[in-house]
């Protein structure tokens, strides 16, 4: 019975490791052109302003030995969700840019010439409406 529990202790101990190291993947965001590893985990660290180097670097580097908290977790989880809110806001933007960009270039494309680009209109035009089926009934606006 022992060994059963210590096994699911173990388990859920590398469950928490694994999602504390995504935390503080995603909280680290894109590498830099020319950034060293060491670089990206001071950076972490920055933000993380109670951790050690060597903490930092055992749960970036998945160290089975080391052991994760529940505050660690809840801390990284906390820091990471406005990272995420603030990615889906710039994503729906950069799609509704992309959304006016085809409408113009639809409109452009039958001005010219519709039977030479008539298939490029087509294009344009089903790429467009995937578009605005995406952005939902705000998409209409653009």
């Amino acid at each position: 019975m022992t060994s059963e529990f210590s096994h699911k202790a173990s388990e859920m101990q590398a469950t928490s490791l694994d999602e504390a190291a995504d935390l503080l993947r995603r909280l680290a965001g894109e590498r830099q052109a020319g950034e060293s590893l060491k670089a990206v985990l001071r950076r972490v660290g920055r933000k993380l302003g109670n951790w050690s180097e060597n903490r930092i670097r055992d749960v970036w580097h998945r160290d089975p030995r080391i052991k994760v908290r529940a505050d660690e977790v809840n801390e990284l989880r906390a820091l990471a969700e406005p990272k995420r809110r603030s990615e889906t806001v710039h994503d729906l933007e950069e799609l509704r840019a992309t959304v006016a960009r085809l409408a113009k270039y639809e409109a452009l494309l039958q001005r010219l010439d519709e039977d030479l680009y008539g298939p490029d209109i087509s294009a344009a035009s089903d790429q467009l409406g995937q578009a605005r089926s995406l952005l939902g009934k705000g998409g209409s606006r653009l």
